[in-house]
């Protein structure tokens, strides 16, 4: 930054750094435990920062050295503000706010003042900056860059919201058997035949078979009565398979693509003395689908992918 431009730094007030600190150490922090994350490198490009770059800055302790940082890597300290600000507002920050609140002895409503008041003087000071800093190269403004920054900032808390477990399930082993069946029917249904029922389901992304096999993996290698973690796309793939194998099993298109003999119906009863009824076939499937549909729909009545799951599905009895 020549002279000229860096010229809006004498207007700062002697006493800007005693008014920045807490900031700074907050925000830094907050930047710390997002760059480690594993799924943060899209933001490490981005940003340029790295976890020994946070480091540094986190060792501002004077004005001078704010405004020799500012002069110097201005777009650091930036960075830092605003990748700090973001995780703040989420619960990735969640130890570094009982990290601060231990380490100052506050209350927690001191700690929510404290962070309230720091997101405030970062999100000025950011504004500030964005008027007098260039923008990274690559970017026609420090602007349209902070969208992008942004923008992969959602993408790693979608990916991470992705992974954490929705559902912890024990399930017996007819339950077992019959997400096992709906899966692998699912997955075996020809995806080019002359049927619009089994084109429809083909366009499901969560149903495709490439989508199903890491699941139908993980189902085969569960006994009954062990632990099973979903995360909510797996979830949603279950939810839509069951239905779909309901579906499937209460209408004429076994049939029509020849796979009664490859799924045959199963019972209720586990070990059964003796072979059950088509009617009581399809009578057991009916219950366990919407047995399983009704608990999904009842554990997780506001989550929109299960609410774009149930349209999805619904549609689907349109071909039938």
């Amino acid at each position: 930054m020549s002279a000229a431009s860096a010229s809006w730094l004498d207007a700062l007030p002697a006493d800007f750094y005693d008014q920045l600190a807490h900031c700074l150490s907050l925000h830094g922090m907050a930047c710390a435990e997002l760059l480690s994350q594993p799924a943060a490198q899209p933001l490490i490009a981005l940003s340029g920062l790295g976890l020994d770059t946070v480091q540094q800055l986190n060792q501002i302790q004077t004005h001078e050295a704010l405004l020799t940082a500012l002069r110097t890597t201005p777009l650091q300290l930036y960075h830092l503000l605003l990748l700090g600000r973001l995780t703040l507002d989420t619960n990735l920050a969640t130890p570094v706010l009982a990290y601060v609140q231990r380490q100052m002895s506050i209350t927690p409503e001191q700690l929510v003042q404290l962070r309230t008041y720091c997101l405030e003087l970062s999100g000025a000071f950011l504004s500030t900056l964005e008027e007098h800093l260039p923008a990274p190269a690559g970017s026609a403004s420090l602007g349209l860059h902070r969208l992008r920054v942004e923008e992969a900032f959602e993408e790693l808390l979608a990916g991470q919201q992705a992974q954490l477990p929705a559902a912890n399930l024990r399930l017996a082993e007819p339950q077992l058997q019959m997400l096992r069946l709906a899966l692998l029917l699912v997955h075996s249904l020809p995806q080019a035949a002359d049927h619009p029922f089994l084109r429809a389901v083909g366009k499901l992304p969560q149903l495709t078979s490439a989508a199903l096999e890491p699941l139908i993996e993980r189902l085969s290698g569960i006994r009954a009565q062990e632990q099973l973690q979903l995360t909510m796309p797996e979830l949603v793939q279950l939810y839509q398979g069951m239905q779909v194998c309901g579906m499937v099993f209460v209408s004429d298109v076994m049939s029509r693509i020849g796979l009664e003999d490859a799924f045959p119906m199963i019972s209720v009863e586990e070990g059964a003395a003796s072979e059950p009824s088509p009617a009581s076939h399809r009578q057991a499937v009916g219950e366990m689908v919407s047995g399983f549909t009704r608990w999904v729909q009842q554990t997780f009545p506001d989550d929109a992918d299960i609410a774009q799951a149930r349209r999805e599905v619904l549609a689907l009895a349109d071909y039938l």
